[in-house]
């Protein structure tokens, strides 16, 4: 089945450019001219990508990624080089992308979005154990106090405090010290809550079977 793309872009002539692009290349593609209908959509559609324009009519695209209640992989497209647009889409997990822009370039980095979104959902074959009370943690040394929301054997959930305009790195480890536990995770989704903290999946890489076989020993343990 082709991934459901959703373009949300108030250009008509670039909004149909782009969906044929994305039909050109075995995508399924569609579209939306506003910010409503782009967030009525994104609830009946659900699509595996959202491609975005920063400014729509008054609203800003980034809401969209914000707001949702589910996490989608994003690119933000703007006719704009802003460094503060640019760091506000690296915040919520959205890659940027400057109009204008050559469609290998999209396309590659669209490939490379669907990629990771394919990867977790392989990742959440495993069923996810909620922990009501948290389970305080470490992302890397520098960073601060994580509470873990959930485990799997696959991956975690987890919020943490940080700088809202640092992005998180593309893999990290994680401690838990009160377990004597700690794993090298790959980021797979990261999205600001809006108490200004970080939401965001990991998966296990799978570098070091004994780590995995700590962190499985520790989700058999949750009850």
């Amino acid at each position: 089945m082709a991934a459901k793309i959703l373009v949300v872009e108030d250009d008509q002539s670039n909004r149909d450019g782009l969906i044929r692009l994305l039909a050109q290349s075995g995508y399924d593609a569609i579209g939306a001219g506003t910010f409503e209908q782009g967030r009525q959509l994104l609830s009946t559609e659900n699509p595996g990508l959202l491609i975005t324009d920063v400014r729509l009519e008054g609203f800003n695209g980034l809401q969209l990624i914000i707001t949702r209640e589910q996490p989608i992989p994003a690119i933000v497209i703007t006719g704009f080089a802003d460094r503060s647009l640019e760091n506000e889409a690296k915040a919520v997990g959205a890659d940027y992308l400057v109009k204008p822009f050559a469609p290998a370039t999209l396309l590659a980095l669209v490939a490379k979005k669907l990629e990771t979104r394919q990867a977790f959902d392989v990742e959440r074959r495993w069923v996810r154990k909620p922990l009501p009370d948290g389970l305080t943690a470490r992302v890397d040394a520098a960073r601060a106090r994580v509470v873990v929301i959930d485990v799997s054997y696959g991956g975690l959930r987890l919020e943490l405090d940080s700088d809202p305009l640092a992005a998180l790195p593309p893999s990290f480890d994680v401690t838990l010290p009160t377990k004597d536990v700690a794993v090298h995770v790959d980021l797979v989704w990261q999205r600001r809550t809006y108490e200004g903290h970080w939401l965001c999946g990991a998966a296990l890489s799978r570098t070091d079977p004994a780590a995995a076989a700590a962190w499985h020993g520790l989700v058999d343990a949750v009850s």
